[in-house]
């Protein structure tokens, strides 16, 4: 089971394109879990997923890519694969 974080920065996005990209984020292949972090209104803002199971770093990124389209905005992401055994309580 391959195990994948991705964290989205949208440039001069309103909290509308956050929610956007939770919706499209939540329609790709094995989202566990979301956050989305704020830290003040003049920093930037990241959108933070979670992918597990029978996935490929390929199918991940087109994932995320796709859902980030939808919302317009320019953008960066980076595609992480976890092989670490650390599970936070």
């Amino acid at each position: 089971m391959s195990k994948f974080i991705a964290r989205v920065q949208l440039n001069s996005a309103e909290e509308a394109d956050y929610e956007t990209l939770n919706r499209e984020i939540e329609k790709g292949p094995a989202v566990l879990k979301k956050k989305q972090v704020s830290v003040t209104a003049d920093k930037i803002k990241k959108g933070e997923y979670n992918y597990r199971g029978n996935i490929s770093l390929a199918d991940v990124v087109s994932a995320v890519y796709r859902a980030i389209r939808k919302t317009g905005r320019d953008y960066s992401f980076t595609v992480m694969k976890n092989k670490g055994n650390f599970y936070p309580e």
